[in-house]
C-alpha cells in the first residue's frame, strides 16, 4: 500500500501536485487512505474527487489542473488557458475548460460543452489535459476575436506548434457541424493564404486540378442545362453529362444577398426536377479541405454508376 501511495505522490508531483480520485484508484489506493491524509493534513481536498499535496506550490497551473480533474474525468483545459498553456498568450483572468458533452457542474471557471470533442483533439502540456495546438486555435476566436486568433496562430506556426493546413482539418472538421465561434479563425486563415482575393474562376481552376490528380474523369464546365422543354434553366459549373451530376461552388462572397442566395436554391430546385444530382462545395472546402471534396466527388460517381 505504501508503495502505491508513494507512486500516487510521484504522479501528483508531476501534475502541480494534483490528482484525481480515479488516478489514485487505478494506483491502488484506498479511498479510507485518501480519507486519512486529509485527516491528518497531507492531504487537502478542494473539490470532490480532486486531491492536493499540502505544501506543493499553489502555481496558477495546479489550479487549472484542479479545475479540470474536478468537472470531469474527461475534461482538458482548452480557450484562452490553453492559449497561454501553450505560451501563445497572456494568462486569462478564468481559467477554461471544456467538456466533450454531458452537464457542466457549477464552479468558479468557465466550462465549455463541446459535442465534437474527440481524442485527437487533447494532449498533456506541462502535465496538464489540454486541447492540442490546432484545437486551441480554432477556439481562440471565442470571445476574443479575429486579432487575438491571428497573433496566436502566428505566434504557434512561428514556434512549429501547429501549422495552417492543421489548424484549417480541425476547422472543417468542427465547422461542418454547424458549430458557432469558428468565424474569427476562418477569416485569419483565408486572409493569411490570400484565398480572400480569388475569383470564381480561380476556386473553379483548383476544382480541376483537385480531380485531374485524384484520376477522376473531367467534368464539363460552364455548361447551360437545357430542360425537357428545351429552354436553358440554369448554367452550372461543372457536370457529369453521363450520370447527371452537378457540381455546384460557393466562393467566399457566396450570399452577399437575400437575392443570389434566392436565385441559387430556386436553380437547384430546377436541376433536381430535371433528374440531376447537385453535389455544392464552397470556397472553403476547395481550398482547405480538399479530401473531402474528393472523397464527395467519388462517392457520388460511384453511387450512379451502380444505379446505371
Amino acid at each position: 500500500m505504501e508503495s502505491s501511495y508513494l507512486a500516487l505522490t510521484a504522479k501528483a508531483a508531476a501534475q502541480h501536485g494534483a490528482f484525481s480520485k480515479k488516478q489514485a484508484t487505478d494506483l491502488g489506493v484506498a479511498s479510507s487512505v485518501l480519507s486519512r491524509r486529509v485527516r491528518n493534513g497531507s492531504l487537502v481536498r478542494p473539490y470532490e474527487g480532486v486531491y492536493v499535496v499540502a505544501g506543493s506550490a499553489a502555481t496558477w497551473e495546479r489550479s487549472v489542473i484542479v479545475a479540470v480533474f474536478s468537472t470531469s474525468a474527461d475534461a482538458v483545459a482548452s480557450h484562452g488557458t490553453a492559449c497561454h498553456l501553450y505560451e501563445l498568450a497572456r494568462r486569462p483572468r478564468q481559467i477554461e475548460v471544456s467538456v466533450p458533452g454531458g452537464s457542466r457542474p457549477v464552479r468558479s471557471h468557465i466550462i465549455h460543452r463541446s459535442t465534437d470533442l474527440i481524442p485527437a483533439d487533447v494532449q498533456l502540456v506541462k502535465g496538464i489535459p489540454c486541447t492540442s495546438p490546432a484545437r486551441t486555435l480554432v477556439d481562440s476566436g471565442i470571445p476574443w476575436g479575429v486579432k487575438f486568433a491571428a497573433r496566436c496562430l502566428d505566434e504557434g506556426v512561428c514556434r512549429g506548434l501547429v501549422t495552417d493546413i492543421e489548424v484549417a482539418s480541425v476547422l472543417h472538421r468542427v465547422a461542418r457541424k454547424g458549430r458557432n465561434g469558428v468565424g474569427p479563425i476562418r477569416l485569419v486563415l483565408i486572409t493569411r493564404s490570400g484565398w480572400a482575393g480569388l475569383t470564381e474562376s480561380q476556386i473553379e481552376a483548383q476544382l480541376f486540378r483537385l480531380l485531374k490528380e485524384a484520376g477522376i474523369d473531367l467534368p464539363e464546365a460552364q455548361v447551360r442545362i437545357h430542360g425537357r422543354g428545351g429552354g436553358v434553366i440554369v448554367r452550372v459549373d461543372f457536370v457529369f453529362h453521363d450520370v447527371m451530376l452537378v457540381i455546384e461552388l460557393d466562393s467566399f462572397n457566396f450570399h452577399a444577398d437575400q437575392q443570389s442566395f434566392r436565385r441559387d436554391r430556386r436553380s437547384q430546385n430546377a436541376l433536381v426536377l430535371e433528374g440531376y444530382r447537385v453535389l455544392r462545395f464552397s470556397a472553403w472546402d476547395v481550398m482547405a479541405a480538399p479530401e473531402y471534396v474528393i472523397s464527395q466527388v467519388a462517392t457520388a460517381l460511384a453511387a450512379a454508376t451502380q444505379s446505371i
